[in-house]
């Protein structure tokens, strides 16, 4: 054990020599620069040019890595490095866009929430993925996981092609140990910021400019530490690619590194400054019950829930509707009654009638279901705007949402109401025959540009949401709602991201957060800086 630690701290050592130290150096400021540029919505000349730049420059690092592991006993110059990376330009190419592939589930270097918020893809196929949600990530995570077994074995083999003379090409074994080592290292830099992120929470008693220094310092801290580890990792796994060979020991030189701290402060405070001050956060946000309920008092979705829940004055009621066996629509968010009145049933096979006439029971609560007309006259008795979830099912009648657009859309837009829905046919349909109606597309997870979608505002599942994602959902004048935070931890993410409003199952304590001072809750800002990079 001893001895493979002493090989892999002598990995490192040759990773940073003075040439190979600058050269990270160069890699990370193209890298932040990247991220700089991509915090606004949209594709820029710079962005591209920066892209293209940023290839060649990881490129020429890598294969410098790669030739001082794989020949230690021969000088590595800049004729030899760039030649290889021109005789091989196709080969580097292809290995980077595959490591972003296979990087973008992991954060990408703080890039990939950017990269994947500027895809377009046709709204019918990012409508099929959403309405087919579950075997579409479960074949994908299948193809992710086969394909990342073929790079451990295959890879290895063919990185011969990068590195001519190779002597000893890495083994699979040898790739599974470097990655192992290289998410011990991710797990140390991320369990250390975290316990930053709880030493800014202690301070948000004390006075704003202790507690603005204090996560300005934190930002910078997990930034150099960040930096530190992915370097060791990628280190680790090139080491392991040439074979993980045996490397003489080399002599430290402690004067370049006076100028490289120099520089990688300098680069640190930049991105403190820009994180703390050149970004929206802490915007208004709107309090939205999700169906109908706060803190599981009532039974969700029904005229005893929307009794209690009025008297909080949140600015919508969030609730779901299905269409019942005679065509009218009975509020109740899932597509079987087997959770809230333990039927094996589905509400299309049953009339309004019969579905009123259940009991349905939830934290020990009982209550009736309720049609949409007795819904909608109780909240219009109580001036109170809802925020309406269409669900849809393959047994739904064909027009369907042109009747419900018919019968309530213009009603719908006096009351100051909106409507949402996971189907983005339903999105279409209503805002094509009732214009002035807003209707919302709800993202079963973010993985596109919202406006592949074109909407009036945007529901965003808050698991994967990030800013990139909220500012691109706003780039048109549309409000970017968040569903469904009900931790206080999730709500101050999601309020400092930017967020219009937030759909919650606790309005009460979404209140709370957003009515405290912005500068209490600074530790969002580093801890969404943080998850922006995993």
């Amino acid at each position: 054990m001893r001895e493979h630690w002493h090989e892999l701290t002598t990995a490192w050592r040759r990773g940073l020599t003075p040439g190979l130290t600058w050269g990270w150096l160069v890699v990370v400021v193209a890298l932040t620069g990247l991220r700089c540029l991509g915090e606004r919505p949209g594709w820029t000349p710079s962005q591209v040019l920066g892209i293209l730049g940023t290839l060649v420059i990881i490129a020429g690092q890598l294969a410098t890595l790669s030739l001082t592991f794989s020949h230690p006993e021969r000088p590595v110059t800049w004729a030899r490095v760039w030649q290889l990376v021109w005789d091989f330009k196709g080969t580097w190419l292809g290995l980077e866009m595959a490591l972003t592939v296979l990087m973008v589930p992991w954060g990408l270097f703080g890039l990939s929430s950017q990269l994947v918020a500027r895809v377009w893809l046709p709204s019918r196929w990012v409508n099929l993925v959403g309405l087919h949600r579950r075997p579409v990530v479960i074949t994908v995570a299948i193809i992710y996981l086969l394909v990342t077994t073929f790079c451990l074995i295959r890879g290895p083999r063919d990185f011969r092609r990068l590195t001519p003379g190779l002597r000893h090409p890495g083994r699979a074994g040898q790739m599974i140990r470097g990655i192992i080592v290289s998410l011990g290292l991710l797990g140390l830099w991320f369990g250390g910021s975290q316990l930053m992120v709880a030493g800014v929470k202690r301070l948000g008693f004390g006075t704003e400019n202790l507690v603005r220094l204090a996560t300005a310092a934190g930002i910078m801290l997990s930034w150099i530490g960040f930096q530190c580890v992915a370097i060791l990792g990628v280190t680790t796994l090139i080491w392991c690619w040439c074979g993980a060979p045996s490397l003489p020991m080399i002599r430290r030189d402690r004067r370049h590194w006076i100028g490289v701290t120099i520089v990688a402060v300098a680069l640190a405070s930049g991105v403190s400054w820009q994180t703390m001050m050149a970004r929206p956060a802490f915007a208004n946000s709107a309090v939205i019950s999700h169906r109908g309920v706060d803190h599981e008092q009532g039974v969700q979705n029904t005229l005893g829930a929307l009794r209690r829940i009025h008297r909080e004055r949140p600015t919508f009621v969030e609730m779901d509707l299905h269409e019942t066996r005679d065509g009218r629509w009975v509020v109740l968010h899932d597509e079987t009654l087997a959770t809230l009145a333990k039927r094996q049933v589905t509400p299309r096979q049953l009339t309004l009638r019969q579905l009123q006439r259940l009991e349905i029971t939830e934290n020990g609560q009982h209550a009736h279901l309720a049609s949409w007309s007795d819904y909608l006259r109780l909240a219009e008795r109580f001036h109170q705007p809802l925020l309406v979830e269409i669900k849809t099912t393959s047994a739904d009648s064909a027009n369907m949402v042109q009747r419900f657009g018919r019968l309530y859309g213009q009603r719908l837009r006096r009351d100051g109401s909106r409507v949402h829905s996971l189907d983005y046919r339903v999105v279409a349909t209503l805002r094509r025959q009732v214009p002035k109606l807003a209707v919302g597309y709800i993202t079963p997870f973010n993985w596109v540009n919202p406006q592949s979608m074109p909407a009036d505002f945007y529901s965003l599942q808050q698991i994967s949401v990030s800013r990139q994602f909220i500012l691109a959902a706003k780039q048109r004048g549309g409000a970017a709602y968040v569903w469904t935070p009900d931790s206080r931890a999730a709500m101050t993410r999601s309020w400092e991201l930017g967020a219009d409003g937030q759909i919650t199952n606790n309005l009460r304590q979404l209140r709370q957060v957003t009515d405290q001072a912005p500068w209490r809750a600074s530790w969002a800002i580093l801890q969404n800086f943080i998850y922006s990079y995993i």
